[in-house]
């Protein structure tokens, strides 16, 4: 009982929709002001993405008293030679970075592709240089955000380049926004650009996470 007591909304939530029928996994994106915002679903094969949002509508509406628009239920329904495999694989690859300074301001702009299309992401902030790989993380962060159509869904925590062995290495931990508060750890080899491996370490802490909720797009 006393675990009931300290979950948030987002945390409560999870655990109603998770026992619905059809539901494999779900993800509750909460507001700033701890309400729930928008809940991500990942639905079996065989049941209807349209039934599961009126099933976590119903459900949340009955055992929470929370009052969902059906646009705040977003479900992305298994292919049927998806259902023994649940998580579809991510396929976002990493194609253009840039920098600009104006003013002693910075801005980022990374660029992510997936089978053809491109999400961009945006960071700015002062133009030093001890943000300035804070700023290609926080970049990449924002591109992942749009090709998710989930904005918020990411947080940064650090970002740092390290020596291992005889290697230079970008490591990069991100919190997974939603009831678990999940954090997540990547790492790229630098070859060339430190901050192009700032966004393949980005990739690396997401993908398993963003592997199920890219099936919605």
């Amino acid at each position: 009982m006393a675990r009931e007591v300290n979950q948030s909304p987002a945390e409560r939530a999870e655990e109603i929709v998770r026992r619905l029928r059809g539901v494999v996994a779900v993800r509750v994106v909460p507001t700033p002001e701890g309400d729930i915002d928008v809940v991500h679903v990942l639905g079996q094969a065989d049941r209807s993405p349209k039934l599961i949002a009126i099933d976590v509508v119903s459900a949340l509406a009955a055992e929470l008293d929370v009052q969902l628009d059906a646009r705040q239920v977003r479900v992305a329904a298994l292919r049927p030679e998806e259902q023994a495999s649940p998580v579809p694989q991510a396929r976002l690859k990493f194609v253009g970075l840039s920098v600009s300074v104006v003013r002693g301001n910075a801005e980022v702009k990374v660029h992510l592709e997936d089978r053809g299309m491109l999400y961009e992401g945006i960071a700015s902030g002062p133009g030093v240089p001890r943000t300035r790989l804070s700023l290609v993380a926080q970049a990449t962060m924002r591109a992942v955000e749009v090709f998710l159509r989930a904005q918020g869904l990411l947080v940064f925590e650090g970002v740092g380049v390290h020596t291992v062995g005889d290697h230079e290495v970008a490591v990069v931990t991100v919190t997974l926004a939603g009831g678990d508060q999940e954090t997540l750890a990547g790492a790229s080899v630098v070859r060339d650009d430190p901050r192009e491996a700032v966004v393949r370490a980005v990739l690396a802490a997401v993908n398993r996470p963003i592997s199920w909720l890219s099936a919605h797009r």
